[in-house]
């Protein structure tokens, strides 16, 4: 199996959401980053670039000046589907939290929260959300080594999990974040 970028991947998966199959720029991805991802994606057969058609978002111009749109295959299409499906399929990935309350009152619903491995980075964002005080995205980043453009996305990252992370500002810190405390339960699992 190819070794694909979290950006390649979110790239196919987007296009495999649409009717056309055509991938939509991210935003704030550059040129360079653009020829490297669909690069990377053409040659490993998963996508690859046409003419626009009417219609189609444009991934990148050609040189003569004509929209090239790019596309993905059946062979994008089956690693989304194994991916997606590792991703509701694995026992272990998810933990269902039955301290979580469902929408509108209703506390005896369960909401599933996709664990990270114990050890991992976003196990030690986990720990450090977890604490009373919360954590700055500067100590975040420190904790984890990343940028602070990955750290806010591993935040996101974490939100579309399951887990309920909330924001305060503070004076001296910045934006502080931290575990909604119905959610600290799923860390100590």
């Amino acid at each position: 199996m190819a070794n694909l970028t979290n950006t390649q991947l979110m790239v196919l998966s987007q296009a495999a959401q649409h009717e056309d199959g055509a991938a939509i720029v991210p935003e704030r991805m550059g040129a360079a980053a653009k020829r490297k991802n669909s690069e990377a994606l053409v040659v490993h057969k998963l996508m690859r670039e046409i003419l626009t058609k009417p219609g189609m978002p444009i991934w990148r111009n050609a040189e003569d000046g004509r929209s090239i749109s790019l596309v993905i295959l059946k062979a994008g299409r089956d690693l989304v589907s194994a991916k997606s499906e590792a991703f509701h399929t694995d026992p272990g990935f998810l933990v269902t939290n039955q301290s979580l309350a469902a929408p509108h009152g209703d506390s005896a619903a369960t909401k599933a929260v996709a664990q990270p491995r114990s050890g991992s980075k976003l196990a030690r964002v986990i720990a450090l959300l977890s604490k009373d005080a919360g954590a700055s995205l500067k100590a975040l980043a420190e904790a984890t080594g990343w940028l602070p453009h990955t750290t806010r996305a591993a935040l996101t990252g974490l939100r579309k999990r399951g887990f309920e992370i909330g924001r305060v500002k503070d004076d001296r810190l910045g934006a502080v974040y931290r575990l909604a405390s119905e959610a600290k339960v799923t860390t100590a699992a």
